[in-house]
C-alpha cells in the first residue's frame, strides 16, 4: 500500500504560476508538494512562451480588442492591469537578480508598409495613448526606421518605437530558477505525478495522484490547460477554458544580429506577426494567425503554416530563409469564457480551500503578483504564515562555459576537468555543465537541453544526441534504452545493438 503523503498545501502544477507560488510559500514555515504530471518543470504553456517579461502592453492590449472587441481595451484599475505592473517591478527590483536569471532589455519596433498597415498603426497609437507616459511609443520615419533596423524591408514607411518593452528571457530557465529556489527551501517536488482526483473528509482534502494519496488543508489549481478538468475534481467552476494555437520558428544562429529588437507588423485581428532575437542570439518569429483549437493536446505544426509564416516574415525582413530554420514549434494559448481578457485567481465556491489560478497571455510578468495575492488568500482562509528563519532567496544558474573568459574557463575546468570536455559543439556545452543540470533535476534529454542549450543548435543533437544519452544513463543509473526525450513514451534508442542478432 503506498504511504499517504502529508503538506499543508498541494500545488498542481509545475509551470510559471505553480514554480512562483511555490518559491514564495517557501519563505513561510508550511509544508508545500508541488505535483506536476510531466517529466519536468515548464513543459506546458511555459515551455512554448516567447520569454518576454512585458513591461507594456501594447501588443496584447490590441490582441485583447481584436479577439474581444466588446470590452474595454485599457483597464488601469482591472486585475490584470494591476499584477502585470506590480509583477514587472518585482521581477526587475528582486527576482531576476535573486534567481540570477538571465535576462536581456528589448525594444518594440511595429512597422507599417502601406496604407492599409498605417491604418492600423493608428489604431495601434491611439490605444498606446490610453497608457502611462512612461509605456508610450514614439513615431518613426523611415529613415529612422532603417538607422535602427537596417535588415528590415525598404518598403516601411512609418513605425512606432519603444526603446524598452520587455526583459527577455529564457521562460525554461526561468521556470527552473523558481523551481530550484523552492526545492532549496524545503519544497516536495513530485515529476510524473498526475493528480486523478480530489476529495474531502474531516476537515482536511485529499488529492489522490498516480503516486499516491496526498493529504492536505489547501489545493491550489495551477494545471494551466488542464485547470479545468482539475477544477471538476475539487470543486464547482463557471468558467471553460478555450484555445488558441500559434505557430514558432527557430532561425539559425548565424542570424545573429539580424534584428535587434521586437520588430512586428501593426496588430489586427486573430494576427500577429514579428521577429525577435532570441536571448541566446538566434532569431526567431512569431507569426500567423491565432487560430483557434477544441484539441489541447493538438501541438502539430503544418507545412501550410510554415510556408504562410516564412512568406510573411519576409515581407518584414527579406533576407530571411526557408533554409535557415532549426526548429519550429506550436504555442497553445489559454484563455477562459468568462472573461478571455482576465486571469482567474479565485477561491472555489463550494471549497474556499481550493483555489483556482489560471493565467492568461502574459503570463510570465504578472507571476510574482499573482504568487504573493495567492499566499495571501491562503492566509486569510487560516492558513498561519509565520516566516522561516533560515529561507535563502538566492540561487545561482549553472555555469555556461562559452560565455566564461578563459581565465575563468581555466579556473572552472581545474575545479572540475569535465568543464574541459565540450560535449554540444554547436551551443559550447561541456560534460560538466550536464552532469550539473542532472544534479539539479533533468532525467530527459529535454531537460538537460533546456538547461544548458546542448542540442538546441544547427544541428539540433545529430551530433551530440548519442553523448547526451550517454551521460544521462550514466549519471542516473540507468540503460541507454530507457533514456527518453521528454518522459515515457518517448524513449530514444528501442534496443542495445547485440539484441538485434538474438534469435
Amino acid at each position: 500500500m503506498v504511504k499517504e503523503l502529508e503538506a499543508d498545501v498541494v500545488i498542481v502544477g509545475g509551470g510559471v504560476a505553480g514554480a512562483a507560488i511555490a518559491r514564495e510559500l517557501s519563505q513561510y514555515t508550511v509544508q508545500v508538494i508541488l505535483v506536476e504530471k510531466g517529466s519536468d518543470l515548464a513543459v506546458g504553456s511555459s515551455k512554448a512562451n516567447n520569454g518576454h517579461i512585458h513591461k507594456t502592453l501594447l501588443l496584447s492590449l490590441v490582441l485583447k480588442s481584436a479577439i474581444n472587441p466588446n470590452s474595454p481595451i485599457y483597464q488601469p484599475g482591472s486585475l490584470k492591469t494591476r499584477l502585470e505592473n506590480e509583477g514587472y517591478a518585482t521581477w526587475e527590483q528582486q527576482w531576476l537578480r535573486e534567481l540570477d536569471i538571465q535576462h536581456k532589455p528589448r525594444g518594440l519596433l511595429v512597422v507599417a508598409r502601406n496604407k492599409h498597415e498605417l491604418e492600423s498603426l493608428d489604431e495601434m497609437k491611439k490605444v498606446g495613448e490610453m497608457l502611462p507616459d512612461e509605456y508610450k511609443m514614439t513615431e518613426v520615419d523611415r529613415d529612422t526606421i532603417l538607422s535602427i533596423e537596417p535588415n528590415v524591408t525598404r518598403e516601411v514607411i512609418a513605425g512606432l518605437y519603444q526603446e524598452e518593452y520587455c526583459k527577455q528571457v529564457f521562460p525554461q530557465e526561468l521556470v527552473f530558477a523558481l523551481g530550484e529556489n523552492a526545492r532549496q527551501n524545503g519544497v516536495t517536488i513530485l515529476l510524473r505525478t498526475e493528480v486523478i482526483g480530489v476529495s474531502r473528509k474531516n476537515g482536511y482534502q485529499v488529492v489522490e495522484t498516480t503516486k499516491g494519496p496526498v493529504k492536505t488543508a489547501f489545493i491550489i489549481n495551477a494545471a494551466g490547460k488542464y485547470a479545468d478538468k482539475v477544477a471538476d475534481m475539487g470543486g464547482a467552476r463557471d468558467w471553460r477554458l478555450t484555445f488558441r494555437k500559434g505557430q514558432l520558428i527557430l532561425l539559425d544562429k548565424r542570424l545573429r544580429g539580424l534584428v535587434t529588437h521586437f520588430v512586428n507588423l501593426p496588430v489586427e485581428p486573430g494576427r500577429h506577426c514579428g521577429i525577435v532575437p532570441h536571448l541566446a542570439g538566434n532569431p526567431y518569429i512569431v507569426c500567423g494567425e491565432y487560430e483557434p483549437t477544441e484539441d489541447r493536446e493538438n501541438l502539430a505544426t503544418t507545412r501550410e503554416a510554415f510556408q504562410s509564416i516564412i512568406k510573411k516574415v519576409k515581407g518584414i525582413v527579406p533576407a530571411v530563409s526557408e533554409r535557415d530554420v532549426i526548429a519550429s514549434f506550436v504555442g497553445l494559448r489559454v484563455f477562459n469564457s468568462r472573461d478571455p481578457g482576465e486571469h482567474i485567481i479565485e477561491r472555489s465556491s463550494t471549497n474556499p480551500r481550493f483555489i483556482n489560478v489560471v493565467l492568461r497571455l502574459p503570463g510570465l510578468a504578472p507571476a510574482p503578483a499573482v504568487a504573493k495575492m495567492v499566499v495571501g488568500m491562503l492566509g486569510d482562509e487560516g492558513l498561519q504564515l509565520a516566516r522561516k528563519p533560515g529561507f535563502n532567496p538566492f540561487r545561482e544558474r549553472i555555469p555556461r562555459f562559452r560565455e566564461l573568459s578563459n581565465v575563468e574557463r581555466d579556473a572552472l575546468i581545474a575545479s572540475d576537468a569535465r568543464y574541459g570536455h565540450v560535449v554540444c559543439r554547436c551551443e559550447t556545452v561541456t560534460e560538466g555543465e550536464i552532469i550539473e543540470a542532472i544534479r539539479r533535476g533533468a532525467t530527459t534529454v529535454q531537460g538537460v537541453q533546456f538547461r544548458t542549450r546542448a542540442g538546441m543548435g544547427r544541428c539540433q543533437r545529430g551530433f551530440c544526441g548519442p553523448r547526451v544519452v550517454d551521460i544521462l544513463a550514466r549519471e542516473l543509473g540507468i540503460q541507454r534504452t530507457q533514456v527518453t526525450f521528454k518522459g515515457p513514451g518517448s524513449e530514444i534508442l528501442k534496443f542495445q545493438n547485440k539484441e538485434l542478432l538474438k534469435e
